[in-house]
């Protein structure tokens, strides 16, 4: 029997290029998709061909079979899970409610023709008008739709979805009435899900009538990583997308359609993060990660405020406080970023120092803190750990951060100590806050209900407590794009590398048997 060679990390990136069309190719996007990939594969094989430096036993052509395979092999262990039992429960369930914890449960695609496949399946989703789950596609080939009264889910539209090629297409969407609105990531156009009919299309983004330049056009077109996140603007009802490589902010008019840039050009990648609505002012606010100031949009004007130096990826996202202040969450920087919506200026100040906001003991750069951030039921913010090791607590009002609850690697609340949760939700039933899986190996819960203000107990701590996920998959890396809430207070979660959805349902609620 032959020994491969290749690694997880071979075989992970090796699927990641997605598999054949099924058909030939026919339009321009699909064979740029296909020679873009086809170049992938080439560079990939030459390089471990290189690597082995056993040309008779492995050439180019033998690498690629046995990647084939072995990825042939992954994909039927990420869809078709084992039933074993877990502590006396069946594998997708692990019901915590006798502990008043929550109860937790995969919902499979069981479309035996093209189940849930490939890698980064999908980047953000939204409850429709119809109240199921709309899922944003980054590789994935079809919207995924989960449906919220029967909890079942299933992949609609066209095979094949493309867009400036297949990866990381678009990322986070925005309803409006029946339609959601994917926002362009790598992708050159605007993803339209219209609920009522189930009817997935694309609008084209007319950057060759928006440039003068062809060059500039084409360079506009072709550029990946495009837009990070957006919002509705309620001075305008039109949606704003935050530029993260794409030099201007993207326009989206819902009632005609129309799509426009708008404000100054940026240089620079990774400018912004997330696009967050002011309370008080009804501006977007973009987060800078490496822009050096914070990015507002109004409809008539977008300008840049504060300088805190470029590069350094210093924040990622962030969430608005009940009083209305935006945080920011911690990367790489050793400070919160706190914005306070202002016309035509928002107050901005730093707060926290390195002697809070640090790092886990597995890194000594200081890297990649947190990941994403919920404003809890008692009106403070609370950001979630990535490689950090506590949960960090900011209250606007007294404007403090600080860690609260135990040390999650002392305490084995979590064995994983890097990309442990990543987004999360706010249930207003329990007054919990929960960030949602990433690496981790279990559902982070932030219990608000004790320190909500009510009977002078606003100093109190939240309660930090950590439940085991169902068995399938568990050390999957990169499980979730955070998740969606539903009005009943049931979430669930986006499958970015898993191929399960994750059901969350909090003790309180008693829906299930």
């Amino acid at each position: 029997m032959t020994t491969t060679p290749f690694t997880t990390e071979h075989i992970t990136k090796w699927a990641s290029f997605g598999p054949p069309l099924r058909e030939k190719p026919t339009s321009a996007d699909q064979i740029a998709s296909l020679k873009q990939r086809k170049e992938q594969m080439n560079a990939m094989k030459k390089q471990l061909a290189e690597e082995i430096n056993d040309k008779k036993k492995w050439s180019e052509r033998a690498i690629e079979r046995e990647l084939d395979k072995l990825v042939s092999e992954l994909e039927q262990v990420d869809t078709r899970p084992p039933y074993q039992l877990d502590n006396n429960h069946p594998d997708n369930i692990l019901d915590h409610r006798s502990q008043n914890g929550p109860h937790l449960q995969y919902l499979w695609d069981h479309d035996k023709t093209s189940p849930l496949h490939g890698q980064t399946c999908y980047l953000g989703g939204e409850v429709g008008s119809d109240g199921n789950i709309y899922c944003i596609p980054g590789h994935a080939d079809r919207v995924l739709m989960i449906d919220t009264t029967k909890n079942e889910i299933q992949q609609i539209g066209n095979e094949n979805l493309e867009s400036n090629g297949r990866l990381y297409k678009w990322l986070r969407g925005v309803v409006v009435g029946d339609i959601i609105y994917g926002l362009p990531c790598h992708a050159d156009e605007i993803l339209r899900i219209d609920t009522a009919t189930k009817s997935i299309t694309k609008i084209d983004i007319p950057y060759e009538a928006c440039y003068e330049d062809p060059d500039e056009a084409k360079k506009e077109r072709e550029m990946i990583w495009k837009y990070h996140g957006g919002d509705i603007c309620p001075l305008d009802d039109c949606i704003y997308a935050i530029p993260q490589r794409a030099s201007q902010v993207l326009k989206i008019d819902p009632t005609t359609e129309q799509i426009s840039f708008v404000g100054p050009k940026f240089d620079g990648r990774c400018k912004w993060y997330g696009g967050i609505l002011g309370k008080s002012d009804g501006a977007i606010y973009g987060i800078p990660q490496n822009a050096s100031g914070v990015l507002r949009i109004t409809p008539t004007s977008v300008t840049v405020h504060g300088d805190f130096g470029s590069d350094n990826h210093k924040w990622h996202g962030g969430a608005a406080a009940t009083n209305g202040v935006i945080v920011s969450v911690p990367a790489n920087s050793n400070t919160v970023l706190c914005i306070t919506p202002g016309d035509p200026e928002p107050a901005l100040i730093e707060i926290g120092s390195d002697d809070v906001i640090q790092s886990g003991r597995h890194r000594t750069d200081g890297k990649y803190k947190y990941l994403g951030a919920m404003c809890g039921t008692n009106g403070k913010v609370y950001i979630f750990p990535c490689a950090s090791e506590y949960v960090l607590q900011v209250d606007t009002v007294n404007m403090v951060a600080k860690n609260v609850g135990p040390n999650l690697r002392d305490s084995g609340m979590e064995s994983v100590f890097q990309n442990k949760w990543q987004n999360g939700l706010t249930c207003v039933q329990d007054k919990c806050v929960y960030g949602m899986p990433l690496s981790g190996h279990t559902l982070l819960r932030i219990d608000c209900s004790k320190s909500s203000g009510d009977d002078g107990n606003d100093d109190v701590d939240p309660e930090v407590t950590t439940w085991l996920l169902p068995s399938p998959r568990r050390d999957c890396r990169d499980k979730c794009e955070g998740g969606v809430m539903t009005s009943c207070g049931v979430m669930y979660s986006v499958p970015n590398n898993h191929k399960g959805v994750l059901r969350i349902e909090p003790a309180g609620l008693k829906i299930s048997e």
